[in-house]
C-alpha cells in the first residue's frame, strides 16, 4: 500500500467514529525458509542465489509404486517409504474372495502407467478372449457417484499394511454385456470404488490380441498397443476416449515408453525395437537387435532394454540407431529395467530374484542378494532413488536401496504381481514430460475465508511453463479429495475455506531447461469494500457499492461497509480512504 494511500486511511479513521476493519491479508512465499514451508519434489532451492524453486537436476517421483496382480485381476497400491499396501483396486468384475488364477488366463492386468499428476492406468490384457480394457484409478479426489460427499473407495481399514478383498469395492455387470463399463459422469460405472475415474474397452476387432504395451505421451494421453494385431491406440486421459487407432506397427507391441521429443519406443519380446512419432502415428520404423528384448527403459539419450538372451542388458543409441551392450555382456537373463535419477541402470536376474546396478558405462556399482527365490518381472526406481522388484511366484515386492543395493526387505501384494512398466511415474516425470512440484498449505484461520488473489514472479524459458492450481477447504483433511483449479497470475482464483492448497508445477523445455519461481503471494479479502474479492479495493468497487444503495444488506455484505445495515453513499465515503491505489485507480 502507498504512502499516500496509508496517509488518506488515517485522515478517515481520524475524522470518522467508525471501528476499523484489518485489511487484506498477504501472504508471501519467497525465502529458502518459506518455500521449505510446504513439500518439495523434483524441485529444490539450492542454486548460488537462492530464495527461489527450480527443477532438480537429480529426477524423482511419487513414493507410490502401482503393482498390477495379472492373477487375480487387481491393481495394488504401494506406499514406498513404509512399503504398505495403501489400496487394492478390482479390473474387472468380482466381489468377495479374491477369484486366483494363472497371470496367462482371465483379464490378466499388467501393464501400468502413471501420469504427472499421480493418477494411475491399469491395461487388462484379456487372455480369455475378451476385449482389451484400460482403467485409470485417480491418485487423489473421487467421483462421487452416489452424491452422498464421502469417498467411496478402497482403504486399509484394520491398518495392516495389507489389503484383504474385504477392503475392496466390488465390479458388477450391471448390464449384463460381459464389458467392464466406466464413464465419467453423467455416464454410470459398473465400480463401486470412487477412485475408479473410467474404463475404456478397445474395439471387438480386439478381441483376443492381448493389450500388452502402455505409456503416456508428451500431451499426457495414453498409449496402448495390441500384441497380436500389432494396433496402437491413443486414448484421451482425461475421460478415456479412443482418439485414434487402430495405428498399424511391423512388430508386436509389449512394453512402450515415450521420449521428451514425443516418440514412443517400443519393446516387441524379439529381437525388434520399434519406432512409432506420436505427432505423426504413420511414421514408423523398427530396428533389429540379435538379443531378445523385454523390459523397456529411457535415460541418458539411450533406449535400454532388458535382455532375455543372457547380455543382462541392452543399449540402443538413437541417431546411429545402433545396439550395444555397455561393458560387455553381462552373463544373465534380464526382464525388468529401469534407469534412476543419476543415469544409472538397474535391471535383475530373471530366474531367482537379486538386482544389479550399472553405471551409463556399463561398469557394475552394486549387487542385491534375491530377498525372495522367485520370477523376477519389473526392476522399478521410487522416489528416493530405492528400487523395487516385482516377484511374481511369491506374490511379493522386494526393495532395495538406491546408493547400495542393500536389501530393505519383502512386502506382499496381491496373486501373481505382473508389473515392469513405468509404475511409479518415474519416466513420465523425468524422461517424457520432466517436471517438478511445489505444494503449499496456508491456514487462514478463518472459516469460509475468501482468497482473493494469487499472484507471482517467474521466469519461464522459451518451451516451458509454470502451472499454479489451488483448492480450499474448512477441513484440511477434505484437501485430498477436492480437484485443484487452474489459477491466472494476478488473478482472484474462486475458492473459499479456512485452508487454501496451492500446487506450482515447473515443467522444462525440450532442452531439459527449467523455468524459475522466485516468489508466491496469496492475498484473502478483509470482508468490506473489496465487493468484486479480486483483492484489491478500486473504484470498480465504489461504482458496485453506489449501484446497490438503497438495498438492505446480508450479514457480511462487503457493500455495507460500516456495518451500519444500510448500503448508502457513506459506505462510497468509508472505502475511497481504503482504496489500494492513488486516486482508487483500477489495478
Amino acid at each position: 500500500m502507498s504512502n499516500l494511500t496509508l496517509t488518506r486511511l488515517a485522515a478517515a479513521l481520524a475524522a470518522s467514529c467508525w471501528v476499523p476493519i484489518a485489511l487484506a491479508g498477504t501472504t508471501v512465499y519467497t525465502l529458502d525458509a518459506q518455500f521449505d514451508q510446504g513439500v518439495l519434489s523434483g524441485v529444490n532451492h539450492d542454486t548460488p542465489n537462492n530464495d527461489q524453486l527450480q527443477l532438480s537436476s537429480v529426477g524423482t517421483t511419487f513414493p507410490v509404486l502401482w503393482v498390477a496382480n495379472a492373477g487375480e485381476d487387481t491393481l495394488s497400491k504401494i506406499d514406498t517409504t513404509t512399503g504398505k499396501e495403501l489400496a487394492r483396486y478390482r479390473t474387472f468384475f468380482g466381489s468377495g474372495p479374491f477369484a486366483n488364477h494363472t497371470a496367462f488366463s482371465g483379464p490378466a492386468p499388467s501393464r501400468s502407467a502413471v501420469d504427472i499428476n499421480g493418477n494411475a492406468y491399469i491395461l487388462n490384457r484379456h487372455f480369455d478372449g475378451g476385449r482389451p480394457s484400460l482403467m485409470k484409478v485417480l491418485a487423489e479426489g473421487f467421483i462421487d457417484r452416489n452424491a452422498n460427499t464421502t469417498a467411496e473407495t478402497s482403504t486399509d481399514g484394520d491398518i495392516s499394511g495389507s489389503i484383504s478383498s474385504s477392503e475392496t469395492k466390488d465390479v458388477v455387470d450391471d448390464n449384463s454385456n460381459g464389458h467392464f463399463d466406466c464413464a465419467i459422469p453423467p455416464g454410470t460405472c459398473e465400480s463401486r470404488d470412487e477412485r475408479v475415474a473410467w474404463v475404456t474397452t478397445f474395439p471387438a476387432a480386439e478381441a483376443g490380441q492381448l493389450g500388452r504395451a502402455l505409456c503416456i505421451g508428451t500431451d499426457g494421453n495414453l498409449w496402448a498397443g495390441m500384441y497380436n494385431s500389432g494396433h496402437f491406440y491413443k486414448i484421451r486421459a482425461s475421460d478415456g476416449v479412443i482418439l485414434s487407432g487402430p495405428h498399424s506397427v511391423p512388430w508386436n507391441p509389449y512394453g512402450c515408453l515415450v521420449d521428451g521429443a514425443g516418440i514412443l519406443w517400443s519393446a516387441s519380446l524379439s529381437g525388434r525395437l520399434g519406432r512409432l512419432d506420436t505427432s505423426n502415428p504413420a511414421s514408423v520404423s523398427f530396428f533389429d537387435d540379435s538379443s531378445q528384448n523385454y523390459g523397456i527403459a529411457l535415460g541418458n539419450g539411450k533406449v535400454y532394454l532388458g535382455s532375455l538372451s543372457g547380455f543382462g542388458f541392452r543399449e540402443f543409441t538413437p541417431g546411429p540407431n545402433t545396439f550395444t551392450t555397455p561393458g560387455g555382456s553381462k552373463g544373465f537373463a534380464s526382464t525388468g529395467i529401469s534407469v534412476d535419477g543419476s543415469g544409472n541402470i538397474w535391471t535383475g536376474f530373471y530366474s531367482g530374484g537379486g538386482v544389479k546396478k550399472y553405471s551409463p558405462a556399463g561398469a557394475e556399482l552394486c549387487s542385491g542378494a534375491s530377498q525372495s527365490s522367485t520370477e523376477t518381472r519389473g526392476v522399478i526406481v521410487d522416489s528416493d532413488n530405492n528400487v523395487w522388484q516385482i516377484n511374481r511366484l511369491t506374490n511379493s515386492v522386494s526393495k532395495y536401496r538406491g546408493s547400495d543395493c542393500a536389501p530393505l526387505g519383502v512386502f506382499p501384494v496381491g496373486f501373481d504381481p505382473y508389473t515392469y512398466s513405468d509404475a511409479t511415474g518415474f519416466a513420465a516425470r523425468n524422461i517424457t514430460s520432466p517436471t517438478g512440484t511445489w505444494t503449499v498449505i496456508k491456514d487462514s484461520g478463518v472459516s469460509g475465508q475468501a482468497w482473493s488473489k494469487v499472484s507471482w514472479t517467474e521466469q519461464v524459458p522459451t518451451g516451458a511453463s509454470v502451472q499454479v492450481s489451488v483448492r480450499a477447504d474448512n477441513n484440511q483433511a477434505i484437501l485430498p479429495n477436492l480437484a485443484y483449479q487452474p489459477v491466472v497470475n494476478g488473478a482472484n482464483p474462486g475458492v473459499s475455506g479456512r485452508f487454501i492448497q496451492v500446487q506450482v508445477r515447473l515443467n522444462a523445455n525440450t532442452d531439459g531447461a527449467s523455468p524459475i519461481l522466485f516468489d508466491l503471494t496469496l492475498n484473502t479479502s478483509d470482508g468490506v469494500c473489496d465487493v468484486d474479492r479480486d483483492g484489491d479495493i478500486d473504484s470498480l468497487d465504489l461504482s458496485l457499492i453506489s449501484k446497490a444503495r438503497g438495498q438492505t444488506p446480508l450479514p457480511g455484505d462487503p457493500r455495507d461497509a460500516n456495518g451500519d445495515g444500510r448500503i448508502d453513499p457513506a459506505d462510497v465515503k468509508f472505502c475511497i480512504p481504503r482504496c489500494t491505489r492513488a486516486n482508487c485507480a483500477i489495478n
